[in-house]
């Protein structure tokens, strides 16, 4: 049986093209009123993860330059961050600016607007902190 994924929220952010820098970017996450209980005590966490959709990517490339830098060696979209993914999603650790209702205003997410928002996840330091963050050298 096949996965369904079903948006939980929509980004806007008035973002259409890839800014510079995208850690200073304000969006709103505009979740589905029916949704809104899911989001009490929320407000208790400082960062969240933001699994998205990269819906204006159509290609799919397997091997890719990271930060489409020719000078950074050649490696495996699943070796990477890119958006040219097989599968479209993105995840993003987000700062969380304000809760309103069914409004989450996170700072740092790298999605145009209009993006389907699939979940949010709790940073949650006992459980995120401390994990591997630098790839290993190869031998």
């Amino acid at each position: 049986m096949a996965l369904k994924l079903k948006p939980v929220a929509v980004v806007r952010n008035g973002v259409t093209e890839r800014p510079e820098d995208w850690d200073g970017v304000k969006s709103k996450l505009i979740f589905d009123k029916e949704l809104v209980q899911g989001l009490y005590e929320l407000g208790h966490f400082k960062h969240i993860w933001v699994i998205f959709g990269f819906h204006k990517m159509r290609d799919t490339v397997l091997k890719i330059h990271p930060n489409r830098d020719p000078a950074n060696p050649l490696v495996g979209v699943f070796a990477s961050r890119s958006p040219t993914r097989p599968n479209k999603l993105g995840l993003t650790l987000v700062e969380i600016v304000s809760i309103r209702k069914n409004i989450v205003t996170v700072k740092g997410l790298d999605a145009f607007d209009g993006s389907p928002v699939f979940d949010i996840k709790p940073y949650e330091e006992e459980i995120d902190y401390g994990q591997a963050s630098t790839p290993r050298k190869s031998t």
